[in-house]
């Protein structure tokens, strides 16, 4: 096989990260045995986390003083909004561009071709409520009151 006129340019950098990748390898695990570089590395950590925690602290007294939310106070708030929109979604009407069916009393053509003959139940029999009893009026109450009737003017 011929060799090409032009070197590829990617096989050149597939090749020079290979070895880039390689000797750190080797750097990082010879240097990762002794117990000084690795103390060294475990102090570095733990002041770096410290100093997060302190940054943090120090943000939110500022932003108390400051009257300000926090980060975590507007995510939260962020999220009783949504809960709140969610809520007010379900209680609103549909919109009003949406289509909707037409309101009749038969159903449409799809819902009774989709849904099963059933048997319909004869109507309830209207039932009429008794008569209250009668009362005697004011009148024949007077009247009989003055007669010096002892009887209920109501009764005969």
């Amino acid at each position: 096989m011929a060799a090409p006129l032009f070197p590829d340019p990617l096989q050149l950098w597939r090749e020079a990260v290979n070895r880039l990748e390689a000797d750190a390898n080797a750097l990082g695990t010879d240097s990762l045995k002794s117990p000084e570089l690795l103390r060294s590395l475990q102090r570095a950590n733990a002041t770096g986390a410290s100093m997060q925690q302190a940054y943090a602290k120090m943000a939110e007294a500022y932003l108390q003083r400051a009257n300000l939310p926090s980060r975590k106070q507007v995510a939260e708030l962020a999220q009783a909004l949504e809960r709140i929109e969610q809520k007010l979604d379900r209680l609103l009407p549909p919109d009003p561009t949406v289509p909707r069916p037409a309101r009749t009393r038969r159903p449409s053509a799809a819902a009774s071709a989709a849904a099963p003959a059933e048997p319909v139940a004869a109507a309830p029999t209207e039932v009429k409520p008794e008569p209250a009893p009668a009362r005697p009026s004011r009148a024949r109450a007077a009247s009989a009151k003055a007669k010096g009737d002892t009887r209920k003017a109501g009764r005969k």
